[in-house]
């Protein structure tokens, strides 16, 4: 996939990347620089993966959600 920044340096995260790696708006991101290529990981801080809290979190797999979340979930 290819995508070009705007004019403001900003480029867009394909949906299909972000899914896959479960990225959302309040995901916090790292950038490093190698001697070729910027490389942007999602930061592994504790963080609810779906609104960035950091209170009252549950482990999922590589992920953490709040509990607000979690039974927001639930229905």
């Amino acid at each position: 996939m290819k995508r070009n920044l705007d004019s403001l340096g900003r480029i867009v995260i394909p949906v299909e990347i972000r899914n896959r790696l479960g990225i959302n708006k309040n995901t916090e991101m790292e950038f490093f620089i190698t001697e070729s290529a910027i490389v942007m990981r999602r930061s592994e801080s504790e963080s609810c993966l779906l609104c960035g809290g950091n209170k009252q979190l549950i482990r999922f797999k590589k992920s953490y959600v709040c509990i607000y979340c979690a039974n927001g979930l639930k229905g």
